[in-house]
């Protein structure tokens, strides 16, 4: 099933960086890349990933599924997106994922946010050692956190480090966060995403961000945050918010600030 992840929730991801203890986790080594290959694109219609061909900057993609659904010339990272009905069919699609290439997994789309799959952080930490570090720890896959908002109070980070200290004994071996918010928020972006490595202490993955903004406001953003993005060691992947008409592309190209993502150095 193609699931539209958090777009809906953008309205909401304004509130502040939310403030939590630091977790530890027992992933193994991390492994840090740099510079091109680091983006990704979001998709839920596998056709306009074409528009991307060609961008040396992009070499993955996911659709907050675990089938690729049409996907092709990208590494398919799939996800579990949530428990219940989301886990049907999700081990054998997962292998055949992995089989074709894949090496990561993601695990539960925005826990903390009441409109996504909505777990407490025990009830995700039970989840994941059962479907995730089960079938595919200790294997050269790497295993990811749950996505997390960039919500306040007891969602984003504070949910996140909850979850590892629920999950202290699991593989983790890179966390998961998402980030909206207006696209004159660029210093708010970078200590962001600079906290959230500092208190869970692992590799980040940026799976959905989005700037509120004008076309022109959102370009001037990822001209200043890409390359900033590639710079740091500890950011292993990131994926802005979408793959979509009105958002990368426009129709089926590439709109204005889609070019920019495909192609900004």
């Amino acid at each position: 099933n193609k699931v539209t992840s958090s777009s809906s929730v953008a309205a909401s991801a304004t509130s502040a960086v939310a403030s939590s203890s630091a977790a530890s986790s027992s992933s193994p080594s991390s492994k840090p890349s740099s510079g091109k290959g680091k983006r990704g694109i979001a998709y839920n219609d596998a056709g306009l990933t074409s528009c991307f061909s060609g961008s040396d900057h992009i070499s993955w993609a996911y659709n907050w599924g675990n089938k690729p659904d049409g996907l092709t010339g990208l590494e398919y990272i799939p996800m579990l997106w949530g428990l219940g009905d989301k886990l049907l069919g999700w081990e054998q699609n997962a292998k055949d994922a992995i089989a074709n290439g894949a090496s990561a997994i993601l695990a539960f789309n925005e826990p903390d946010h009441v409109t996504q799959s909505l777990l407490t952080p025990a009830l995700a930490a039970a989840g994941y050692k059962k479907y995730v570090q089960e079938p595919f720890g200790g294997s050269d896959v790497r295993l990811g956190s749950p996505a997390v908002t960039n919500g306040g109070g007891s969602m984003g980070l504070t949910w996140l480090g909850k979850f590892l200290e629920a999950c202290s004994d699991c593989q983790v071996d890179f966390a998961v966060i998402h980030w909206y918010d207006y696209a004159s928020r660029v210093d708010n972006f970078k200590s962001h995403i600079q906290q959230a490595h500092e208190k869970t202490g692992l590799p980040i993955w940026i799976t959905e961000f989005g700037a509120f903004g004008s076309d022109e406001e959102i370009k001037a953003f990822l001209e200043e945050v890409l390359p900033w993005l590639d710079s740091q060691d500890y950011v292993e992947r990131y994926a802005y918010f979408m793959a979509k008409d009105g958002f990368l592309t426009k129709g089926t190209e590439l709109s204005t600030y889609g070019h920019t993502f495909a192609t900004y150095s």
